[in-house]
């Protein structure tokens, strides 16, 4: 073999060997990038995650570090967190999935309200009963410490567990009353009072501390009944209910269209033992004529509902009313007037008739002659009107003819032997008691004011006074007029001298129905300051009061 063929065989073995070193190192590159890719996929989940019961977990949990994609694949175990045990999982991040365990734990005893039970004699109840506002993440069961006795009548203590899923354990302290006594009777509103036995459940000797015999029974209510039982006292309800429904005989009813119409007007009678109200389950249309008919709902106080029809039939009313007594009317000057005395209106269809006066163009206050409307109009629009007049004279008074009415009056009020502080009394009483109050009258004129009190028997403090005026005078009795000192509202009274000095007197009532008869100064002045200044006046002016 030559030298060349050697060199050539040598540099071919070199060559080999380098292809086979060049593969190996990839092969082994590949070996550990994947080693390394498998540790780090497998380094991002944790294998194991501790919660407590209760707690929401999510697959978040389980990343050391946080993917968005990542999610709990298929295969894995479905979590409650309110069970306490351990869940396989399968998590899914990256290119592979993960399996993991969580374990879920119940470490925190539950917590409850205690709550008291009343019962009566020969009830029983669970536990449940005894316990209110549970809270704890897991199902708790709820049992007797020790069985409580309801055969024992009275109050006594109860012990009640709470366990939760996790064996943790509450012991709560609640309290079991057993009555002698109903804890609630039920009547039917219109019945007797109850007899005692109905009451009382058990016990040798029981009677009433409350009289339900002035309960009413006619009216819905609970009412709380007292009872000694054994010695001992009891306290239960009576409730009056109303569970029957009223009881009604329809009507039916002819009419005109435009007339309103009352549920009442469909019932002939209503029976209950409670009150009854009575609605339209739907408003009747009373504008178009025809047969329709009516529902009309019967409701007692208890909420009891009777329902029943009646039929409403409506014709078009072409007749317009009748208007008879209309006549011409006189009156004196500043006389009032019953413009519908002796007037009346008759028609087919008597609801809602309605009679007015036209008086617009009248004054009273003035002679002359005045013309009147009467206007009588029907449910259905149809009207009627009457013309007349009103005459009104000039009113003319008499000092002369003042003075006869005051005398007249003296001689039924007073007699001779009286003294002038009992003929002032008369005289006061008189205005008080046949007077009556109107808040206006024509002012300037003491003797009209003076006639209308005694004719016409009514008037303002203006009239009073006046009319006190002309009686003191016609008695010998020295009086002065005197008026408040003008404000929005004036206010006129009398000064009495009986021979002793000068006193109010002033008859017109008030409101709180005062007697100011003979008073003095200091009197009035503190009547006054507490009523807004009533009598407040120019001092300047009169004689000294006492």
């Amino acid at each position: 073999m030559s030298k060349s063929t050697l060199a050539e065989e040598n540099t071919g073995k070199k060559s080999g060997k380098k292809r086979w070193f060049a593969a190996g190192a990839v092969v082994l590159a590949l070996v550990i990038s994947a080693a390394v890719f498998l540790l780090y996929e497998n380094y991002r989940v944790y294998g194991e995650c501790y919660v407590e019961a209760g707690v929401e977990v999510t697959v978040q949990d389980f990343l050391r570090r946080a993917d968005g994609q990542a999610f709990f694949a298929e295969g894995s175990d479905s979590v409650n967190s309110a069970v306490p045990g351990d869940y396989h999982l399968k998590i899914k991040t990256g290119v592979f999935t993960h399996n993991a365990i969580l374990h879920i734990a119940d470490t925190i005893p539950p917590t409850g309200e205690a709550v008291k039970v009343n019962l009566e004699l020969g009830e029983e109840c669970g536990a449940e009963a005894f316990v209110g506002q549970i809270t704890d993440a897991t199902a708790v069961a709820v049992s007797y410490a020790q069985n409580p006795e309801f055969s024992k009548a009275g109050e006594q203590e109860v012990r009640i567990l709470l366990t939760d899923a996790g064996g943790n354990r509450t012991e709560l302290a609640s309290e079991l009353f057993i009555s002698l006594v109903a804890e609630e009777l039920t009547v039917e509103a219109g019945s007797a009072a109850p007899p005692l036995k109905d009451f009382v459940i058990g016990g040798k000797n029981a009677s009433f501390i409350t009289n339900i015999n002035n309960f009413d029974y006619t009216v819905p209510a609970k009412r709380e009944v007292k009872l000694l039982v054994d010695g001992g006292e009891y306290t239960t309800m009576l409730e009056i209910v109303d569970t029957v429904p009223p009881r009604l005989q329809m009507k039916d009813v002819r009419s005109f269209t435009k007339v309103s119409r009352k549920p009442e007007d469909f019932v002939e009678t209503v029976e209950d033992v409670t009150e009854v109200s009575l609605s339209f389950q739907e408003e009747p249309d009373i504008l178009s004529p025809g047969e329709k008919t009516v529902s009309v709902v019967a409701t007692d106080k208890g909420g009891n509902e009777t329902v029943k029809e009646a039929k409403l039939t409506l014709e078009v009313d072409m007749e317009p009313p009748v208007i008879e007594g209309v006549a011409d009317l006189t009156v004196y000057e500043g006389e009032a007037i019953a413009y519908k005395r002796n007037v009346t209106v008759t028609d087919n269809c008597p609801e809602k008739l309605d009679l007015t006066v036209d008086n617009s163009a009248v004054n009273l206050s003035m002679a002359g002659e005045y013309p009147i409307t009467y206007i009588a109009r029907d449910a259905s629009g149809n009207e009627t009107t009457a013309e007349a007049t009103v005459i009104v004279k000039e009113q003319l008074y008499d000092i002369n003819e003042v003075y006869a009415l005051a005398d007249a009056v003296l001689e039924k009020i007073l007699t001779p032997e009286m003294t002038p502080l009992e003929k002032a009394k008369a005289i006061y009483q008189y205005n008080i008691y046949n007077i009556a109050y109107i808040n206006h009258s024509e002012k300037g004129n003491w003797v009209r004011a003076a006639y209308e009190g005694l004719a016409d028997k009514k008037g303002d403090c203006y009239v009073y006074a006046c009319t006190a005026k002309v009686l003191l005078d016609r008695a010998g009795i020295r009086n002065m007029d005197i008026i408040k000192i003008p404000t929005r509202r004036s206010h006129y009274w009398n000064l009495v001298d009986l021979g002793e000095g000068w006193y109010h007197f002033d008859t017109t009532p008030r409101s709180d129905h005062p007697t100011i008869f003979m008073w003095t100064e200091a009197q009035l002045m503190e009547y006054s300051g507490r009523h807004y200044g009533s009598h407040n006046y120019d001092h300047s002016l009169y004689p000294e009061v006492n």
